[in-house]
């Protein structure tokens, strides 16, 4: 019969989390990457008091939204469309992320990001299930 180890307290946990957190926001801001666009001013005034209401600065509100957006953009492209601009995007945030010394590195050993053609795999897999 084999011991079992005994799990951590929950203290203990919760701590590791905070570890795994911590270097994940220190990834998070090395990465972040800074994108400047013009719109009305009166939609601009409005995201910054909406954003101001909530304790956030406009470009981190802005920035959260506009991620959203993007990700909506991209589930709706074409399979094809989605294909393609997953590799490029993946290819860029690549170059981007070590151009600030930071590698991607996943759990079977390749490197590089995929965040996109992943996302890309799944959508058009959802796509070919409700055509069939």
């Amino acid at each position: 019969m084999t011991k079992r180890k005994p799990a951590a307290s929950p203290f203990i946990r919760h701590i590791e989390e905070l570890y795994r957190m911590e270097i994940e926001d220190d990834v998070r801001d090395q990465t972040q990457r800074t994108v400047t666009f013009n719109f009305p001013a009166e939609d601009a005034s409005m995201l910054a008091a909406i954003a101001k209401r909530f304790g956030k600065s406009t470009a981190a509100f802005g920035g959260e939204l506009f991620a959203e957006h993007v990700r909506e953009l991209f589930i709706g492209l074409g399979p094809d469309d989605r294909t393609k601009l997953a590799a490029e995007a993946d290819a860029e945030t690549t170059r981007y992320c070590e151009s600030k010394g930071v590698t991607i590195t996943h759990g079977d050993g390749t490197s590089g990001s995929n965040h996109w053609a992943v996302l890309a795999g799944i959508c058009n897999r959802t796509d070919e299930e409700r055509q069939s």
